[in-house]
Parts: structure tokens; C-alpha cells; sequence
């Protein structure tokens, strides 16, 4: 076949292969989705939402790339602008609702929150930008994804009991103290409960205390963040059912951990102050 007779199915999967999730595009500023009809007669309506900055591909870069005939679409969320507030807020890991972007202004993220599905057709008339200009911040961006979608819904009494904690490791973490170079050192915190989720008698608790490499520490002894630590994890005033385990608290390392211990826990999401720190300097 020569050029001029070229499938055009394939020239487009030639185009898609230029994709990659985080790439998005300025030219898309409508967002499709259903809402309560005006009309009484009708299930549903069609609304479109024109205040979208553009759109960010959210699908894998594997279903991207798949053939049409297989997988003919992908996923996009809208990009929206933010004010400084909030994207402190982003930076520090506390709103995962949103997901940070290259090549845009510092006021505009995705939202991951509202999404839609375009043709693949219709994505490769689209101007792409790199949204993710190297392999680090290609893992951020799917962490990010992961941790939005993927995040495992904690009972509410315990979400309740860790309140307190969470607000003083999110407003120690900076600081120059002790408690917060401790903090610093800490890659992830996991929750181990020692009781089925839904037991109503007792759900003992241990936390696994996941650290940095030693090169990457403030604290290299573990035993010196464990002590600066423990007092905030000692303080917790759990609801019923859930206590602490006797071995409350668990210091180790991902190179330690046995799979076991870790696909039997839970990720506590105030690891997302380290994954923020990392997402940043990328």
C-alpha cells in the first residue's frame, strides 16, 4: 500500500502512539456529563460545562496506545484553575482530589474528580502537551491517580479517633523539631488491624512506621523517631471498637517488610506529606 492509500486507522494509531497519560491539551474546554432534567419527561439531561481549562488524559498509556478496534477510548479530566490556598494545600498531600500537571500555570491542576470519555479519533485532533516531562514525574502522576481512586475507606470511628493525629503531623511535618525531622524521615505510615474491620467487640491497631533509606533520613536511629513519635501515637482517644495493639507502633523499612505485613495492611493516607515532597522536587 503506498502512502497515499494508507489506512487511516492506521495513521491514527500512529498518532496515539505520541500519548502518554498526563499528556492534555488546551484545545478541549467542555466537559459532558448528565444531570437532573429541566424537562420532567426525561431521565436525565446532557450538560456541558464550559469553565474547564482543557483536558489531561487520565487513561494508562498501554489502553492510549491499544488498537481502536479493541479499546476505542480514553478518559480525560478537566483541568480547572485554583487559587494559592488550595494549591498549598496540594502540595502538602492534603487535597487528592486534585493532581499536579507540567506545562501549565501554577493556578491550574487536574480534578481528578469529574471525568469523561472522547473517542480516540477525536483525541488525536487535539494539540498534545507533555504533561509529565520525565519517568518520576510519570510515577507521581499515576500515584496520584492511585491514590484518589484506590484509596481504602477507613471506618469512620477510626477516621474520627485519628483526627488530632492527622492535624499534628500535617502541622509539624516542616518543622525544625525534633517530632518534625522525625516526620521527615518517614516514607509511609500503614494501618494494621489485628480484628476484621466490622468487628463490633475490639479492633486492635498497630501502625506500621515504614522510614526513608538511611541516606535519605534525618534521623538515621530508629529509635530516636520512634521516641519523638510516640507520644502523638500514644494520645490517639479511640472510639469503640477500635484500640491500641500492644505493639503499637512498628518501625521498618520496605527492604524489611515482609510482603505479607504489607498486603495484609492498609496505606494511611499522611504518606502523601512524603509523596508530595518527592512529586515536587522531580
Amino acid at each position: 500500500m503506498s502512502v497515499q492509500e494508507q489506512d487511516p486507522g492506521e495513521d491514527i494509531q500512529a498518532r496515539l502512539a505520541e500519548w502518554q497519560q498526563g499528556d492534555f491539551t488546551l484545545t478541549c474546554v467542555d466537559l459532558l456529563f448528565l444531570d437532573v432534567p429541566q424537562n420532567g419527561d426525561e431521565p436525565y439531561e446532557a450538560v456541558f460545562d464550559g469553565s474547564a481549562e482543557g483536558c489531561v488524559v487520565i487513561s494508562q498509556t498501554c489502553d492510549i496506545v491499544r488498537e481502536i478496534g479493541i479499546l476505542p477510548n480514553v478518559i480525560v479530566c478537566p483541568l480547572v484553575k485554583i487559587d494559592q490556598q488550595r494549591r498549598a494545600a496540594i502540595e502538602k498531600g492534603q487535597a487528592p482530589r486534585y493532581g499536579l500537571v507540567d506545562g501549565v500555570p501554577d493556578d491550574i491542576v487536574a480534578d481528578f474528580s469529574r471525568a469523561m470519555s472522547v473517542s480516540k479519533r477525536l483525541l488525536v485532533d487535539w494539540e498534545r502537551k507533555r504533561g509529565c516531562n520525565n519517568e518520576q514525574k510519570c510515577m507521581g502522576f499515576a500515584l496520584s491517580l492511585e491514590r484518589f481512586f484506590g484509596r481504602f475507606a477507613f471506618p469512620d470511628a477510626f477516621n474520627e479517633s485519628l483526627r488530632p493525629l492527622r492535624r499534628a503531623i500535617y502541622s509539624k511535618h516542616a518543622k525544625n523539631s525534633d517530632l518534625g525531622k522525625a516526620l521527615r524521615s518517614i516514607r509511609e505510615i500503614r494501618v494494621l488491624p489485628h480484628a476484621n474491620w466490622d468487628d463490633e467487640k475490639s479492633v486492635p491497631i498497630t501502625f506500621f512506621i515504614l522510614l526513608e533509606d538511611n541516606a535519605d533520613r534525618e534521623f538515621e536511629e530508629r529509635d530516636t523517631i520512634k521516641n519523638a513519635i510516640a507520644d502523638k501515637f500514644d494520645k490517639i482517644a479511640w472510639m469503640a471498637p477500635f484500640c491500641s495493639h500492644e505493639n503499637l507502633l512498628y518501625l521498618t523499612t520496605l527492604s524489611d517488610m515482609t510482603a505479607a505485613d504489607y498486603l495484609n495492611s492498609y496505606s494511611l493516607d499522611l504518606n502523601t506529606l512524603s509523596f508530595a515532597r518527592r512529586f515536587q522536587e522531580g
